[in-house]
């Protein structure tokens, strides 16, 4: 089986959960599909975030970002089977095989306020391509539920497939390196991290008036470590950052940006518990990462969230920075984490890249053999 992959709209200068969903499950693939060849279609500039040297790989280069008429005719030229849009908005008009795509979330249905286009465009936009929809790929209950509702989608077209958390998270921490990533970013004791990127949903300033709550009225400073791309002018880092130099927060929360892949499983090695406050999610796979480094997990009762942890976390309304405080002051307990980390250990074991990508294979057959 011939698969093209639509990663044309893929960008170099960010890394979250739809591009570790692509590249772990584009790595399984390669590994465990035997008969399968996979395609990339992908602009000059990410040549280099794919392997070209593996024998079930290919790469399909473009030097702009799209041309609906050249990428029809190299679907030809290839003889592809089936055409894979892994990525949120990469669907293309007259592509001339079977088509699979990948919907993470419907945020858009949610809180238009926070999505480009709000709700009516990004309507438009599915209502143009969804009959070409051979099968949609999604990653969590909440999320098929979401799609069949709001987008209309038949049901039985629509595939739930857990993700997981990278393979970095799979191995036993070093104490040495441990020690090294610490000083790095000069993490303090027994914080809690929350890794995200600025967008509304992502819920940052109800965490930040639970932090000044727990200063202000209960006494208690726990520190606070963020880390997420930004990018200059984004509105959301701005608004956290002037909220913390107005509270006087400096000395108790601390912005990293960005960090590489293979330090991020020690940002959480370090912490004392991850804290979630995300206002939707169709997965969450930072929950899993807690879940594999042995972190205690506070979250949202919003989206995916309750689905992903089940037991494995203390849960909290994202609107009420009250009841978020206080269950930060709870996974401190010694009872609690202990609880916390062994229903964690348990619950990732539901999570498997290998797992993934045969489900996914199995999706991408039964559309074939049935074209």
């Amino acid at each position: 089986m011939r698969v093209g992959i639509n990663l044309l709209n893929l960008s170099k200068d960010r890394f979250g959960g739809a591009e570790q969903y692509l590249t772990n499950l584009i790595r399984e693939l390669a590994v465990q599909g035997d008969g399968l060849e996979l395609f990339l279609f992908l602009t000059s500039s990410n040549r280099s975030l794919f392997p070209d040297h593996h024998k079930q790989i290919n790469l399909v280069l473009f030097s702009d970002l799209r041309n609906p008429s050249d990428i029809c005719k190299a679907v030809q030229q290839h003889r592809l089977d089936l055409w894979f849009c892994p990525l949120h908005r990469s669907y293309l008009p007259d592509i001339p095989v079977p088509t699979v795509v990948t919907i993470h979330d419907v945020l858009h249905t949610f809180y238009p306020e926070f999505v480009s286009g709000g709700l009516d465009k990004n309507n438009r936009y599915y209502k143009k391509y969804q009959d070409a929809f051979d099968a949609v790929i999604t990653v969590s209950e909440f999320s098929k539920a979401s799609i069949t509702e709001r987008l209309h989608i038949p049901s039985n077209k629509v595939h739930v497939i857990y993700p997981d958390a990278p393979h970095v998270f799979y191995l036993p921490p070093k104490e040495k390196l441990k020690a090294k990533i610490k000083a790095k970013y000069r993490l303090p004791d027994n914080y809690g991290f929350y890794p995200a990127s600025y967008n509304p949903h992502k819920n940052h300033h109800n965490l930040l008036k639970a932090i000044l709550l727990l200063r202000d009225k209960y006494n208690e400073r726990i520190p606070l470590v963020l880390s997420g791309f930004w990018e200059k002018k984004n509105r959301v880092y701005e608004s956290v950052a002037g909220f913390i130099k107005e509270h006087a927060l400096e000395d108790q929360v601390i912005i990293l940006g960005y960090i590489p892949q293979n330090e991020m499983p020690y940002l959480y090695f370090n912490s004392a518990f991850l804290v979630f406050p995300s206002l939707h999610e169709g997965f969450g796979i930072p929950l899993v990462e807690a879940m594999r480094t042995e972190t205690p997990i506070v979250c949202s009762t919003r989206g995916s969230i309750p689905e992903i942890v089940r037991e494995a976390a203390l849960l909290f309304n994202p609107c009420d920075p009250e009841d978020l405080a206080t269950k930060m002051m709870q996974v401190s307990h010694s009872k609690t984490r202990k609880r916390l980390i062994s229903k964690g250990k348990e619950r990732a074991k539901l999570f498997s890249w290998a797992k993934n990508a045969q489900e996914t294979l199995r999706v991408f057959r039964n559309v074939v053999s049935r074209s």
